[in-house]
């Protein structure tokens, strides 16, 4: 099984983007996506292929791990593979994944090496998310809240993305795998306060992780994930208390399920 990464921050950044990717570096997310699907027109794709191993060699170099979001059409999705270092890949991000097929496909495209992180962005993926996590080599389900309220026809600060949320939180869980977004727009980077109550929203729901498409969210995105002072301050007391069977800590029953959500909050 592949080893699940403890990323919390991500951050987007088009191939090719010198400046953009010196800026990610400055900032230093726990790993930056190189994105060869939305960021790149499709008649600056092959460009942006003969940059690729060049921008990882600057993330090894800075020590940031690196992800790849390829293109959906398998075809694209074999030269965007064939472009990239595969030993300078932390994990390759795979577009509209509605059942397990484009999994296997990159899978299979890579050497079956590479970790893989699942996008959810229709609401075919909805009923999806099982299977998804099944693929060997998954290490994560995301969810594309753009694409998944374009097709709703929602604004995607509605609330209309809370259910699709929680089955991406609940199907992650399921395998101890990363849950990356929340219910919001990524696309909103001058509103931070918005950003973050969307961040906040997700984590509520059961999100371990996030994307920005700006250094700016990163903060957000930090703050919103890291456990809170009374959070820790709780944890480490269970913790503290801990033993076999039931306890009482202060008037709260403390058994294996307190003990296990103790435990992950002092993970985090």
């Amino acid at each position: 099984m592949t080893a699940v990464p403890s990323w919390q921050a991500l951050l987007f950044v088009p191939v090719g983007a010198g400046r953009h990717l010196a800026s990610a570096i400055r900032q230093r997310p726990d790993a930056v996506i190189l994105d060869l699907e939305d960021a790149i027109a499709r008649d600056g794709k092959a460009a942006a292929r003969d940059r690729l191993a060049a921008d990882q060699a600057a993330l090894a170099e800075a020590g940031i791990p690196c992800v790849l979001r390829v293109n959906a059409p398998l075809a694209q999705m074999a030269r965007d593979i064939a472009a990239a270092d595969l030993s300078r890949l932390a994990a390759l991000m795979v577009p509209k994944c509605e059942d397990p097929r484009p999994l296997r496909n990159a899978a299979e495209l890579s050497g079956g090496s590479i970790g893989l992180i699942a996008l959810a962005e229709t609401p075919a993926a909805l009923f999806a998310l099982p299977a998804l996590t099944e693929v060997p080599r998954v290490v994560g389900l995301m969810l594309g809240s753009e694409d998944y309220s374009a097709a709703l026809g929602i604004d995607p600060e509605s609330g209309g993305l809370d259910p699709l949320a929680a089955a991406i939180a609940a199907a992650a869980a399921r395998r101890g795998l990363l849950a990356i977004g929340f219910p919001g727009s990524i696309a909103n980077f001058r509103d931070l306060d918005r950003h973050a109550a969307g961040l906040r929203r997700g984590r509520q729901l059961g999100m371990t992780a996030a994307a920005a498409i700006h250094p700016a969210q990163l903060p957000g995105i930090r703050q919103a994930f890291a456990p809170s002072e009374a959070e820790r301050t709780w944890a480490t007391r269970v913790m503290a208390a801990a033993g076999p069977g039931i306890m009482a800590l202060e008037g709260e029953m403390i058994d294996a399920p307190v003990i296990a959500r103790a435990r992950r909050i002092l993970d985090r």
